[in-house]
């Protein structure tokens, strides 16, 4: 049966509906200049976002004159992102000083060195064309090396990791790049890494809300400017936190069920993104997922399909790092999708909305200048050393009052 509801209108303009289907793609490359084959492709899938990694980057001039070159091969409404948090996760640590890690901001416990690492990490990117940055790590997390968060996070404490997320956030909003944070539920309760398999976290409803959603909600809806516009979903399951929404969307009247829903991936998750980060959160900005072609996911459905489980589950963009085989076939069977109905003109028109009204805040790209790159990799450099002192010193002050102020929970919204 169709699944087209009253209100969706399918594109009789073949290049128009591949165009959108193709702007649900982040795609990754495999070069450092886009050759004729290269700036072909992107022209014809036209992907929404294309994200660059440690592979992409040689110096600052030919990294400027890569998203250039994307811009005019994928057109100029392209996101062009990066995983930029610092530490063991800093792309261009070869070009520039290397950036302090999450674990050096929580250790220092400064909100304003917190929001000067996001203000420096714009300058960087928009000096080299970015608009889009994937942080911060919003995970409660210590240094746990089996999960792949280690050194990422700011912290096991939800209220300390909004203060020090929320002001890095800040700083990089205000230098015009969009922050992306991740990676929604939470994985600080997982044991595993998702790069090798899918994590299953056991975490009740409770647990989940009153610790692991707390940093998501403060950003999205307590603290208007750092408001998080945009989220990646984990490949995590989170079976507890599933039943208990499906049990309550059953009992309001919503009798579907999913087979096997608890134990997928949150980002191929109908409980997860659309009932409750659309439905219950009525979160209106961007959803990205994390990279498709993470064992999490690849050990039971193949990157295309998957890719539409995501779009149908509720997410806006999905993010396909390595094989273009992989992109275009995802791009393929998401026309189909939509052509079958199974896809709804209506949720993809939505997520063309929703890049666009992100991509106005980021603005134009600016002219690259040798003097400031070099100024703000200086800064960097000055940075750390006011971390390391704010550490030694233990010193810092509450964003949110004093100690036995009230403190922020996310059963406040």
């Amino acid at each position: 049966m169709s699944s087209i509801l009253p209100g969706d209108v399918l594109d009789k303009d073949e290049g128009s509906l591949r165009r959108k289907a193709g702007r649900l793609l982040f795609v990754g490359l495999p070069v450092t200049e886009l050759d004729r084959y290269w700036r072909g492709l992107l022209r014809e899938v036209r992907p929404g976002g294309v994200i660059l990694f440690g592979r992409n980057i040689e110096t600052a001039e030919q990294v400027v004159n890569l998203t250039s070159q994307i811009r005019d091969a994928a057109g100029p409404a392209v996101f062009i992102g990066v995983d930029q948090e610092g530490g063991l996760v800093d792309r261009f640590r070869d070009i520039s000083e290397p950036a302090p890690s999450a674990k050096a901001v929580r250790d220092a416990a400064r909100p304003e060195l917190a929001e000067k690492f996001g203000a420096l990490t714009a300058r960087v990117l928009r000096l080299l064309g970015f608009n889009i940055n994937f942080a911060p790590v919003l995970d409660l997390g210590g240094d746990n090396s089996d999960n792949g968060l280690r050194a990422r996070t700011f912290g096991l404490n939800p209220k300390m990791v909004s203060l020090l997320g929320g002001a890095y956030l800040d700083g990089l909003q205000k230098g015009q790049i969009i922050g992306c944070g991740k990676h929604f539920p939470g994985l600080g309760g997982s044991t595993v890494d998702s790069h090798r398999r899918l994590p299953v976290i056991k975490h009740t409803w409770d647990e989940i809300f009153e610790e692991d959603l707390v940093p998501f909600m403060d950003l999205m809806f307590h603290r208007p400017g750092a408001r998080l516009r945009s989220l990646m979903v984990s490949h995590a399951a989170f079976p507890g936190m599933s039943e208990f929404l499906q049990a309550c969307f059953r009992r309001a009247g919503d009798q579907q069920t999913i087979e096997g829903l608890h134990e997928q991936p949150a980002t191929i998750s109908g409980n997860v993104v659309m009932r409750l980060l659309r439905i219950w959160l009525k979160f209106d900005g961007l959803v990205i997922t994390d990279d498709m072609e993470m064992g999490a996911v690849v050990q039971t459905l193949s990157v295309p399909e998957a890719s539409l489980r995501a779009a149908e589950a509720g997410s806006d963009m999905v993010l396909i790092c390595e094989r273009e085989a992989n992109f275009v076939g995802a791009r393929d069977l998401l026309v189909e999708a939509i052509r079958e109905g199974r896809l709804s003109m209506r949720a993809v028109n939505a997520s063309n909305r929703r890049m666009d009204e992100l991509l106005a805040l980021a603005g134009e790209p600016e002219q690259f200048d040798d003097d400031e790159f070099k100024a703000a990799s200086r800064q960097m450099a000055e940075l750390k050393e006011a971390l390391k002192a704010a550490e030694e010193t233990g010193e810092y002050t509450p964003l949110y009052g004093t100690e036995g102020g009230p403190a922020r929970r996310s059963s406040n919204f």
